[in-house]
């Protein structure tokens, strides 16, 4: 498929070079470029192509990286895609989460319910780290087919987030670094958490209250993948919940390999 984004940013040096490898890292390749300077800022145009499937990805790099404000993008699907022609926006901000508007249908399981979760996350970052009440009360309003898809996307942005606002001065670390250093203290702001070799034990997770039986680690993996995705190590960490306080478990613990 191919990709129009219009990008707005107050920095014109080093722009197109940033941007450019955001896309080459996200599987996309660039076609062509314009640049032009408006009153607002530095407008950027970009056509892109790539895998239909990563494109989520790439609008979440875009909306992640610091010199974008914001961002629109004209999604021009191949005729045997399944998914529909659309438009996408989102102002973007290192001080607090993207947001990035969708009109995809709210319904259905194809993926998360974008614009339910980007309208929480300005005040998840207000609240933030006392998130939890706001998390529970975001998964009730999902559709049922969209809850799993929609807390792990709210958590892959918070978890950006915090990497972009606590951590981002850091230098590239090797996984276990990487957990270390980074995610074990991103998860102590949350809820009392141990390392152990590559897994991560949470515990009391309000999230998976006991019997409940809902596996709801999503938003943890989400959070694990934006940190750690952000910090240089993404792109081959899988992150996979092995147990489940909701299911009996003492603790939820993930674990963490690439």
């Amino acid at each position: 498929m191919e990709v129009e984004f219009t990008v707005l940013s107050d920095r014109r040096e080093g722009l197109l070079r940033g941007l450019g490898n955001v896309i080459i890292q996200s599987g996309f390749t660039l076609l062509r470029q314009r640049m032009s300077t408006l009153e607002t800022g530095i407008q950027l145009w970009l056509r892109v192509s790539g895998r239909e499937e990563r494109l989520l990805e790439l609008e979440e790099r875009l909306g992640t990286h610091p010199m974008v404000l914001s961002f629109e993008s004209e999604h021009q699907v191949s005729p045997h895609s399944t998914q529909p022609s659309r438009s996408v926006a989102g102002p973007a901000s290192a001080r607090r989460p993207p947001r990035v508007a969708s009109n995809l249908p709210a319904g259905g399981s194809s993926g998360p319910a974008v614009g339910q979760v980007e309208a929480e996350l300005p005040g998840l970052a207000r609240e933030y780290p006392r998130i939890f009440p706001r998390l529970l009360g975001l998964r009730e309003k999902l559709p049922d087919g969209q809850k799993a898809a929609s807390m792990e996307f709210a958590g892959r942005r918070v978890g950006s987030w915090v990497y972009k606002r606590d951590y981002a001065l850091g230098g590239r670390l090797d996984l276990p670094s990487a957990l270390k250093q980074i995610a074990l203290p991103a998860l102590r702001n949350l809820l009392s958490t141990d390392l152990k070799e590559n897994s991560l034990r949470i515990k009391n997770n309000p999230l998976c209250m006991p019997g409940s039986h809902c596996r709801a680690g999503d938003f943890f993996s989400g959070f694990l993948r934006g940190v750690l995705d952000e910090s240089g190590v993404g792109g081959q960490v899988t992150v996979r919940e092995i147990y489940c306080r909701s299911e009996g478990a003492e603790d939820c613990v993930f674990e963490i390999v690439n």
